[in-house]
């Protein structure tokens, strides 16, 4: 078991595993600490597991639902309860792991958005949102509740590892109690297949890893306070038609480059900024997300403003809401964007479409096609539905390419009509109908 520190509160990592750790409360000097114990073997089968144990305040945490027997793909419903009086602040952490390997067994699915879920190492760990976590209820019970789907093929003898830690007025300055639950699964003789000899069953998310994008657009991200994304974008400026391998279809020809990098301020609440090359266009924005994780929408809203020439002139704010529809290893997003200020007065042109308005109200349509947690098909269309639209002719954005995804990194290679990266440029009109290379990378830090 790893402790460490955070905002005033001990977060627990790593619950669990092939030999867990069990702690109990206890006092040193009048204080509460942290007491490891040792270790338990594995019950004998067909002993039941009592996981308030024998140590003095195990009842203040408890882990509900666990099956004494488990059936291969069955889905079953647990519940993570603290009871600590006087509760002010509090972090929990759980697992779900075979006793032979301390492998992952089986999948575990948020119940709603107070559960998040964080995937290490091949494990997944699933734990309190932290906006969660700064709210008390006086004496409990403050119930979290998730699903396990069991491993099928079964993997044997199953270990549910919970921790958690809990801060009262006595503690708040520097201090916590900290509590351990178990549980233990083991197969049922109705399951399909037998104990002897099953293949584990990886348990990966659909998508390894998230990223504030589809294409241009912003998708609904899932971030945690301290989070970090840094983004670099490429669009080459040789249409992909006119280029040949001697130029590196197009790369030689140059590019619009965007920088830019995403804070999260909050749980829900990041800020963030980017320059772009062309026009030297430097655009604030903040994202707040309305609806994030354990449902199958998701709803974020994101503004802010691009200002060109290092942001000293030709402002024009944005404001967009971005949903995403989650379909199994299918993803729909729909991102209405309203842009103002998008007309340019100085540059304003004969061929300019209904210059008379200066505002420009878009629709943006993206998809995600998971073909592997490493790998994605993506899809982006941005048109045009009311306000200045550019000039010469009304051109939808539209874009498509292939996303790899790793554990630090995710890597976008795409075909697009669109050489910018702003809502006040792709979201008003494209540059042409032809199609250039360009690629995206983001690292997301912590």
């Amino acid at each position: 078991m790893k402790v460490i520190t955070w905002f005033g509160l001990i977060a627990l990592l790593h619950t669990g595993g092939a030999v867990p750790a069990r702690c109990h409360d206890t006092r040193v000097g009048g204080e509460r600490v942290a007491e490891v114990l040792s270790t338990s073997d594995f019950p004998p089968q067909g002993v039941p597991f009592d996981p308030a144990g024998e140590k003095p305040g195990s009842r203040i945490l408890e882990l509900d639902g666990v099956p004494s027997l488990y059936l291969a793909g069955h889905r079953y419903t647990m519940s993570i309860i603290i009871r600590e009086p006087n509760r002010l602040r509090s972090g929990w952490q759980v697992s779900v792991r075979s006793t032979e390997s301390g492998k992952q067994a089986g999948r575990l699915i948020p119940g709603d958005d107070t559960v998040h879920a964080r995937e290490l190492d091949g494990v997944v760990y699933l734990r309190q949102a932290l906006a969660d976590s700064d709210s008390g209820v006086s004496d409990g019970p403050v119930v979290f509740r998730f699903d396990w789907i069991a491993p099928n093929p079964v993997q044997g003898n199953i270990h549910i590892s919970a921790a958690c830690n809990v801060t009262d007025e006595k503690t708040l300055e520097g201090g916590t109690y900290i509590y351990a639950a178990d549980g233990f699964s083991v197969p049922s003789e109705d399951s399909a297949q037998a104990v002897s000899g099953a293949v584990p069953d990886p348990v990966m998310p659909l998508r390894m890893q998230e990223t504030s994008r589809v294409v241009n657009l912003p998708v609904p991200m899932d971030l945690d306070r301290g989070s970090v994304e840094i983004r670099i974008e490429h669009r080459f400026f040789q249409a992909i038609e006119n280029s040949s391998p001697g130029n590196a279809f197009g790369i030689d020809f140059g590019a619009n480059i965007s920088l830019g990098l995403n804070y999260a301020l909050t749980d829900r609440l990041s800020a963030g900024v980017s320059r772009t090359r062309l026009d030297q266009i430097v655009s604030l924005s903040g994202t707040y997300e309305l609806r994030t994780a354990g449902s199958f929408w998701n709803a974020a809203l994101h503004g802010g403003v691009d200002g060109q020439r290092n942001f000293s002139e030709h402002y024009s704010p944005f404001l967009q809401f971005a949903s995403a529809f989650d379909f199994r290893r299918f993803r729909l997003d729909v991102i209405p964007t309203m842009v103002f200020n998008s007309r340019m007065d100085p540059v304003l042109r004969t061929d300019a479409i209904n210059p008379d308005d200066n505002n420009t109200f878009s629709l943006g349509l993206g998809t995600d096609v998971a073909l592997h947690p490493r790998f994605s098909l993506q899809g982006e269309y941005v048109a045009r539905l009311a306000g200045f639209g550019g000039f010469e002719q009304t051109r939808p954005q539209l874009s498509g390419g292939i996303v790899i995804r790793t554990y630090g990194h995710v890597f976008a290679v795409m075909l697009s009509t669109s050489r910018d990266f702003t809502p006040a440029k792709y979201a008003v009109n494209a540059e042409n109908r032809d199609f250039s290379l360009g690629f995206n990378i983001y690292r997301k830090i912590r």
